[in-house]
């Protein structure tokens, strides 16, 4: 009996050697279906990138599913595959993330029909998934509640979708875990200072900084721009990653004449959730960018953060490397950047309307989550007690 074939699916290649000139080639996914292999031309910092490749090359041999009505008739992988193929590319949401959440889902619902998809089923996917070990960087961490949830939030309007083409005859709801209260840990400047310090090529090896290589500075060059936006700005991830040196219609960008860090191309709509406003830069760091951007002029760099001459996809293998370089705790994720900027504005007693719109969140946010960082923070209550 013929092996039941995987799907479509991406594939690291390592090791390989040019049979001309006997050299190493550098690793670099390719796309594995059944017996063809197409190459994205990504190597491992260019995860997200090879993702999207994958869903375009999905979405290119994708054929619409016939209509049904019956949950017990409908896969549940038919019904993510009108959603991604129809829907996905209108979503504001990252494509990459999307697919990956999708291919989480078919791994685990795709043989089953609508009609599987009920309160027990959900508990059952959430506890799969919180089971499974974050694949992106040699973190050890596990997948979190928040993860599953999400990627049953899609499902939830993958479903909603076919029913509004298809009018089922009966539409199962998709049970949601509760949603967790996201914490706010924030560095310290003394562990800040440590992150940006490993971003240079040291590390913290028995209470000591050393370097334990030469190539370490070069590795993490990016990163440490990374880091530096991060902190000064509080903008999010995705932001620093697109950044570009000019004017962009589908990436933020950079204006160094006027100081400011656009959060979003010309031609980018705002996010509802995600707001992208622009930014003032501190003087410290507009003086960091001017000089990287003097190096990247000559090189013909278009992106502020590249490796190896190519844009930089994901950094999460480099920031964890960092994290673990200074010592700090492993659960320490990028997004704490944003956490800690938010944090270190409530410490200044920065006016919250005026944080807030640097940031990128709404005041009540800012209030209501780092509020209490402030030093008056409950001022007029604790001097009215004594």
């Amino acid at each position: 009996m013929p092996r039941q074939s995987k799907g479509p699916r991406l594939y690291l290649r390592k090791g390989r050697v040019d049979n001309r000139t006997g050299q190493r080639l550098p690793d670099r996914f390719f796309i594995r279906d059944g017996s063809t292999e197409v190459g994205t031309g990504c190597g491992p910092e260019r995860m997200d990138e090879a993702e999207q490749r994958l869903a375009a090359y999905i979405g290119e041999k994708w054929t619409p599913p016939a209509a049904e009505s019956d949950p017990a008739k409908v896969l549940v992988a038919d019904v993510l595959a009108l959603y991604g193929h129809e829907r996905g590319p209108k979503l504001k949401s990252k494509a990459a993330s999307n697919l990956g959440f999708t291919n989480n889902l078919l791994a685990w619902w795709g043989a089953r029909t609508l009609s599987d998809v009920r309160r027990t089923t959900c508990a059952a996917y959430v506890k799969h998934r919180t089971s499974q070990r974050i694949r992106h960087g040699d973190t050890g961490r596990m997948v979190t509640p928040q993860t599953a949830r999400r990627e049953l939030e899609l499902l939830s309007a993958a479903i909603g979708y076919w029913d509004g083409e298809h009018h089922l005859t009966r539409r199962p709801a998709v049970i949601l875990p509760e949603k967790p209260e996201s914490n706010r840990d924030a560095l310290s400047r003394k562990q800040a200072a440590a992150l940006v310090w490993a971003s240079m090529g040291w590390d913290r090896i028995e209470g000591e900084w050393k370097r334990p290589s030469t190539n370490a500075r070069t590795n993490r060059m990016h990163l440490r721009r990374f880091l530096l936006i991060g902190l000064y700005t509080g903008s999010r991830s995705d932001v620093i990653k697109r950044l570009c040196w000019s004017e962009s219609l589908h990436d933020p960008w950079v204006d160094l004449e006027a100081g400011i860090i656009y959060r979003r191309g010309r031609g980018e709509q705002e996010s509802r959730t995600k707001r992208r406003p622009l930014v003032k830069l501190p003087h410290r760091l507009l003086s960091h960018m001017r000089r990287w951007h003097a190096l990247d002029a000559k090189a013909g760099r278009t992106t502020v953060l590249h490796f190896g001459g190519e844009p930089v996809g994901s950094v999460r293998t480099s920031f964890a490397s960092c994290v673990a370089g200074a010592g700090l705790n492993p659960e320490v994720t990028p997004h704490w950047l944003r956490h800690t900027a938010a944090t270190w504005l409530m410490e200044r007693n920065v006016v919250t309307w005026e944080a807030a719109g640097y940031l990128g969140m709404t005041a009540a946010t800012l209030e209501n989550h780092y509020g209490h960082h402030r030093p008056d923070h409950q001022s007029a209550a604790r001097k009215a007690m004594g």
